[in-house]
């Protein structure tokens, strides 16, 4: 059984494979979680097609963008303490 929520390929399962492996160093969650954030991340989103505009960006700006936010310009600051994750569940 896949354990993405999402339409997915060989590559794009290793990219989100790297994406979650990436969420919990940062982070510190479990695999878990990270699994959850980007399953709701990317709920109804297809990655079959080896050229998808998510491989423009690295694992690390999907990992921030999930875990904090489209619109949390996490990149301004790189210790980022004034920062709030996304609740989750």
């Amino acid at each position: 059984m896949n354990k993405y929520e999402f339409k997915i390929n060989e590559k794009g399962q290793e990219f989100c494979d790297a994406i979650i492996r990436t969420m919990i160093e940062l982070f510190g969650i479990s695999k878990e979680e990270a699994l959850g954030r980007l399953n709701r991340h990317w709920n109804g989103v297809d990655l079959v097609d080896d050229n998808d505009v998510v491989y423009h960006e690295h694992e690390n700006y999907w990992a921030n963008v999930i875990y904090y936010g489209d619109d949390s310009f996490w990149w301004k600051d790189p210790k980022p303490k004034n920062l709030k994750p996304l609740p989750y569940p």
